[in-house]
């Protein structure tokens, strides 16, 4: 095990070949004109599913508590 400096921390020494294993970054491409991006239709089906989970526990809501609702009241 190596030493460590006075304040517990490696010395440079220490990290060599820390990110050898890390791929270089890769450039961003550039859209070829077209100002349309392409949205992947599972986030609209998402979005469609849990209106429909909500309005669902609405609708059961209300049916359990239909006779406690005041409907009187104004």
């Amino acid at each position: 095990m190596k030493a460590l400096a006075a304040d517990q921390r490696p010395t440079t020494n220490d990290r060599k070949g820390y990110n050898s294993a890390v791929n270089a970054p890769v450039p961003s491409k550039q859209p070829s004109g077209d100002k349309h991006q392409h949205r992947h239709s599972i986030y609209a089906a998402e979005a469609a599913g849990l209106l429909l989970i909500a309005v669902l526990l609405l609708i059961l809501t209300i049916i359990r508590y239909w006779r406690n609702i005041p409907w009187s009241a104004r």
